[in-house]
């Protein structure tokens, strides 16, 4: 029997440029869908990146100048017979509106993405990562050394924001099959940016004051952090007491464990301490080799990680057992490395379909016409507005711990689904992260079972039979000994989508070890190419691996989830975080003849050139990007200053130029800096701390803040809808407390009657005192 791709035979048309929404159309491209790419006559914007080789295969792709009536009508022509329509732009012709588009074709499912959300008064700012990264605090999040935010080498928010759309697509074709009509789904970048750190986006008064503590660039945490052994780097990921205790043997200091300084490790040593344990680590760690340390860490089975470079990583065995490092003859670039498709569906696997499409020169009425010809009309009828998600009705079980897992339940349930998180009596790990915690896992339901004791394990098999899904995140072989391992569970439930997500993947010659966002980031090259070369590596704040491995598994569990709707079958999904890591930098670990150096960041960055860098104003920093030296070499007033574009973007960061932007904008608000800069025509956005954030006007505009109160912290706001269903809203409940629901759940969904409840608690396989 054939299995076709999940989305085979689903028609997406992309009018984007840059790399978010062509990112987001590749990866629904490389899982089935005929994704046609129109572009302007001089090409996507993009096309000049390494990056655009990636984010643009298995595509094909047609001309349209949409200024004129031609162009218009010829996208109308594609969108009357396509499935999907990805844009990101505000569109100037009434033709072009959803509402338009939708007339000729009421199942037609639109993925706006604007870069920063539809309303407000700068949601027409320039489309630029930098602005985006600068105003939705993930540069002002970045330990430094010094005060102030910090440049990200890599564009995070489009990042995000492409993984959150792939999702949000499947999610919308699920419900379609169901109500016969499409919707317009609104994914902007500023919602990727915020997606990417939900547990720390956060406005509360104890999260405040945590955030500002030692805010370290190699890891404020003094045992999860960067460490330099005598010839290298290496991360130690020391996560729990376990392993703390380990660690101190591994240290031959063994009375660490009882040094009343120390009193908490790793999590909760006094911040007083945190200076005295990272040197008195650090100064053993010197006295050795790098893999003498990895050699006596793995033994001890501490989590570590060596810092390596990107094309190390494209050449790790275990990326090539993934299928991750793939050879692409790009008609521009050559022979390039790649990496593979971030997420398999075994029952319907994807696929690499072909290299990135040269631009068409053929006149566009002839290529729309051909396409036309291959399109069958869809059926137009009228939509019925709901208000439930459009995953309402599908229960998912939740076996997941720590960040990556949760947060690939958590964007489920904010798609509809109802998430029921299953946790042992002692809970999630990382509820001992209070806030962190709401924000991995909102709008589930908690269930708390002992998985040893048998009558638990009934249970979850009753849950099973009703689910649509589960996700897990445990390490290879843990499910099969607790007997919810894909197999066992498929025999009980054949329609049962089962989404996977692991460290380095379920086997291969790194299948077994512990995965954790940091490990990732040192192995993967992003540590290194944040520092730059001859420079101490960084450790990102923002989890981008964790956060990428979340969405990467929520994107696959939708994507099989509108499979099962075509061919009745459930299936095993799978990713890890080194797939994640890969996926969050998809644009840089791209290999080939000519390719340019990405890995040069610096210490504490502030950017790269005079205009493409961070200033501080008298009341906060702002972020200057002007990367285009369009208009040859004219000249810009500011404050008094002539700027010369074409030369300042060829100065260094701290040259003159720089130097006399930075005197003049000191001793002014940031209001009247930005307004000058922007009557000159130079894009700039303020740095937003997570305090100033949550005052944004933009923010609020776009509805991405969710208030809520809970009995253990009062009232706090924290990340809302970031992806707005227009007809299927979704509500939105604070994360669970520890079994909350557990009496909830064994009544209403399993129809439990209250003698058999009673004869669980006594056999002490459910708790219910949460609920």
């Amino acid at each position: 029997m054939v299995h076709h791709a999940a989305l085979h035979g689903i028609r997406i048309v992309e009018c984007a440029q840059d790399m978010a929404a062509p990112y987001a159309a590749m990866l629904l491209a490389e899982q089935g869908g005929d994704v046609i790419k129109v572009e302007p006559s001089g090409g996507d914007r993009a096309r000049p990146l390494p990056g655009f080789a990636v984010w643009n295969r298995s595509k094909r792709s047609v001309v349209a100048d949409l200024t004129t009536a031609a162009g218009r009508e010829g996208l109308q022509t594609l969108c009357a017979s396509a499935d999907v329509f990805i844009s990101d732009w505000f569109p100037e012709h009434p033709e072009l509106n959803y509402e338009s588009l939708a007339r000729s074709n009421a199942r037609l499912i639109h993925c706006w993405m604007p870069p920063y959300g539809s309303r407000g008064d700068a949601a027409h700012s320039p489309a630029l990562d930098d602005l985006v990264a600068a105003r939705s605090s993930l540069m002002a999040n970045q330990w430094a050394n010094r005060d102030g935010p910090v440049f990200l080498t890599i564009p995070i928010a489009s990042y995000g924001a492409a993984l959150l759309a792939a999702g949000a697509v499947c999610a919308a074709l699920v419900e379609r099959t169901t109500s016969g009509h499409g919707q317009q789904v609104e994914v902007s970048w500023l919602a990727g940016a915020l997606a990417m750190q939900t547990g720390t986006a956060i406005e509360h008064p104890a999260l405040q004051r945590v955030m500002t503590l030692a805010p370290d660039p190699l890891g404020p945490i003094p045992v999860y952090r960067l460490f330099e052994a005598s010839d290298g780097w290496l991360f130690i990921a020391c996560g729990n007491p376990t392993f703390w205790n380990k660690l101190c043997l591994v240290l031959e200091r063994p009375e660490m464990v009882s040094d009343p300084r120390f009193d908490g490790a790793p999590w909760a040593v006094a911040p007083a301490y945190w200076a005295d344990l990272k040197s008195l680590v650090q100064g053993i760690i010197a006295t050795r080799p790098r893999d003498e340390w990895l050699r006596l860490l793995t033994d001890a089975d501490i989590p570590c990680a060596p810092v390596c470079a990107r094309g190390d990583f494209i050449d790790d065995p275990q990326v090539a057992h993934l299928a991750m490092r793939h050879v692409v003859d790009d008609p521009h670039l050559g022979r390039s490395i790649q990496m593979g498709v971030p997420v398999t569906l075994h029952g319907n696997p994807g696929a690499i379909r072909c290299p990135a499409p040269e631009l068409s020169h053929e006149p566009s009425a002839i290529s729309f016409e051909r396409i036309r010809e291959e399109f069958a009309p869809a059926t137009s009828d009228k939509r019925r507005v709901t208000s439930a998600g459009p995953l309402a009705g599908m229960l998912v079980l939740d076996f997941t711990n720590y960040i990556a897992g949760p947060f690939a339940g958590m964007a489920l349930a904010l798609a509809g689904a109802d998430v029921i998180k299953v946790e042992t009596p002692q809970g999630d790990p990382f509820r001992v992260f209070g806030f962190g915690f709401y924000g991995w896992n909102q709008s589930k339901r908690g269930l708390v079972l002992d998985l040893s004791k048998p009558a638990a394990r009934d249970v979850v098999y009753d849950l099973v039979c009703k689910a649509d899904a589960l996700v897990e995140n445990l390490r290879p072989g843990a499910t099969r000994r607790l007997g919810i391992d894909y197999e066992t569970l498929a025999r009980l439930n054949p329609r049962l989508v089962y989404g996977s997500l692991t460290g380095f993947g379920s086997s291969g010659p790194r299948g077994h070890e512990p995965g954790f966002d940091p490990l990732l980031q040192a192995r993967s090259g992003l540590m290194a190419a944040q520092g730059g070369h001859g420079h101490d590596p960084v450790f990102l704040a923002c989890a981008v691996c964790d956060y990428g491995g979340g969405l990467l598994c929520a994107y696959g569990v939708m994507a099989a989830l509108f499979a099962r709707q075509r061919t009745g079958r459930g299936q095993l999904v799978e990713t890890s975080l080194a797939q994640a890591a890969m996926a969050v930098q998809s644009g840089e670990m791209i290999f080939y003849n000519g390719r340019p150096d990405m890995e040069n960041g610096g210490p504490d960055l502030i950017g790269y050139h005079p205009l493409r860098r961070l200033y501080r104003c008298a009341d906060g920093w702002i972020f200057v990007s002007n990367e285009s030296e369009n208009g040859g070499r004219e000249s810009r007033s500011v404050f008094g200053s002539a700027i010369t574009i074409a030369k300042a973007v060829r100065e260094a960061f701290d040259g003159p130029t720089a130097a006399a932007l930075a005197e003049a904008f000191a001793p002014r608000e940031r209001r009247e800096v930005l307004a000058e800069l922007g009557a000159a025509g130079i894009a700039a956005a303020p740095a937003l701390t997570i305090a100033e954030l949550f005052g944004d006007p933009l923010v609020s505009a776009n509805d991405l803040i969710y208030a809520t109160s809970v009995p253990q912290w009062g009232e706090f706001r924290q990340t809302g809808a970031l992806v707005k269903y227009a007809a299927t809203p979704v509500a939105i409940r604070p994360a669970p407390r520890l079994g909350q629901h557990t009496m909830e759940i064994l009544r209403d969904v399993l129809g439990y009657p209250p003698q058999r409840i009673d004869a669980l608690r006594r056999a002490g396989a459910v708790t219910t005192k949460g609920g």
